[in-house]
């Protein structure tokens, strides 16, 4: 037998007898794989909203709101959002409304994980919410004395509302470091049935924001289990 052909069916038997070793390392890798995948749950992450809350310090309204989101899968996120709305907009004569609420409110919806590599540290979701609140807004407006000039402040209803929407979401966030993740959202807002009839002329919806405003945006540190 030829030195060629030594080397030859030495090297043939070296690969017959590591195949079985490469081919269990595989399937060992392939199941890994899939048990990753398919693992329902996944985790919990709470998160807060920051923007809101900045907005209520340096503006007539705003929010305080929490979250909890749930994992299933690295690729759905149930979530659960409640919070405290709160405005307290004084009459000019700009607007010539003066509005004054506190309430809470909560939504329910489902992000779905868009990202090609699902079990990536950054994630870009899609998702739906439905809303809901229920509160009393004391409404008000300005009246001008027609022999003196002078402009003063007046309340004039106090309405009771309960008032419900959907919003879809568009929402970027990413591992900052450990648990702590950091996100920012953009919402699309439409009300879809509210009990008062004389809701349209309403200045502040907890929850919703400024009504009217159908695009609106959170900014949230999230801490994630």
């Amino acid at each position: 037998m030829t030195l060629r052909r030594r080397i030859f069916s030495f090297a043939f038997a070296i690969s017959m007898l590591t195949m079985p070793v490469t081919l269990m390392a595989q399937g060992r890798h392939n199941v890994q794989e899939e048990r990753d995948s398919t693992r329902l749950f996944r985790g919990i992450a709470v998160s807060y909203d920051l923007a809101g809350t900045v907005m209520r310090m340096v503006s007539d309204y705003g929010q305080y709101e929490a979250a909890l989101r749930v994992n299933l899968r690295d690729r759905y996120f149930p979530i659960v959002e409640v919070g405290l709305g709160d405005a307290n907009h004084k009459t000019d004569l700009v607007t010539n409304v003066a509005c004054k609420v506190s309430a809470p409110y909560g939504r329910i919806g489902l992000d779905l994980n868009m990202a090609k590599n699902k079990h990536d540290d950054y994630r870009i979701y899609v998702g739906a919410r439905y809303g809901f609140t229920s509160f009393v807004t004391e409404v008000g407006g300005i009246a001008k004395d027609p022999y003196w000039g002078n402009v003063t402040d007046f309340t004039y209803d106090m309405r009771r509302c309960n008032f419900h929407w959907f919003e879809l979401a568009f929402t970027v966030d990413g591992k900052l470091w450990g648990p702590v993740r950091l996100g920012w959202s953009v919402r699309y807002r439409k009300d879809i049935h509210k009990t008062d009839l004389g809701a349209d002329n309403l200045w502040y919806v907890p929850g919703y924001g400024k009504y009217g405003n159908k695009i609106g945006a959170t900014f949230n540190v999230t801490f994630e289990i």
